[in-house]
């Protein structure tokens, strides 16, 4: 498996925007569920880097929980800014039962330690339905968290309705070595409408085409 290619995302949802003070700097609101909706190079793992090192910056330790054997690389996470330290990785087994991100994403909410929690629920180890939706959005907003999920491609519909606030990411290759990021609004249910800025580049890493 070749590992997830982590790029700086600065600002993506801006400060300053919309958003009152107690809402987040990076202008994504806390004490809501989050999709980050997309195909594998998407950037959806950049955009969820950015949003890791925007909640280490506020002095809040961060969880991610992807797959036993997801993409995450230590080594471009911490050339992308995050600090190791304040970052609590777990992986889902491959037994797992179809619910496991999800219950793994209860137990780590209801320790009310983090700022953020990424999901990774772009496969099968999230349940039907929206009760497991329902409990994460009450455990964001009890704990004032964010909860960001890493959804399915954009035509694949919605993980749920109770889902906030939903983006999609797409990264476009726009010359040899260059990458467009662009983040799109697809719902906003926070009442806090951030605007987007325009599309940004990078350049991909050594023996990227």
């Amino acid at each position: 498996m070749v590992a997830a290619v982590v790029l700086p995302l600065a600002a993506a949802l801006p400060r300053g925007s919309e958003l009152a003070p107690t809402e987040a700097r990076d202008g994504l609101p806390r004490g809501r569920v989050i999709e980050l909706a997309g195909g594998p190079d998407a950037g959806r793992t950049s955009a969820a880097v950015q949003i890791v090192i925007e909640s280490q910056r506020e002095g809040d330790p961060v969880a991610w929980i992807q797959p036993r054997g997801g993409a995450l690389y230590p080594p471009d996470l911490a050339a992308a800014g995050v600090d190791l330290d304040a970052l609590l990785v777990v992986h889902v087994p491959e037994d797992a039962e179809r619910a496991g991100a999800a219950k793994a994403a209860e137990l780590v909410l209801r320790t009310g330690a983090f700022g953020a929690v990424v999901v990774d629920a772009s496969d099968a180890r999230v349940p039907r339905g929206e009760a497991w939706l329902g409990r994460l959005a009450s455990l964001s907003r009890e704990h004032d968290c964010r909860t960001v999920l890493l959804g399915p491609e954009e035509a694949s519909g919605s993980l749920g309705p109770l889902v906030s606030m939903r983006l999609r990411a797409r990264r476009r290759r726009v010359r040899f070595g260059q990458y467009r990021m662009e983040l799109e609004v697809l719902k906003d249910k926070s009442g806090h409408r951030p605007t987007l800025p325009g599309p940004r580049e990078w350049a991909g890493p050594e023996g990227m085409p």
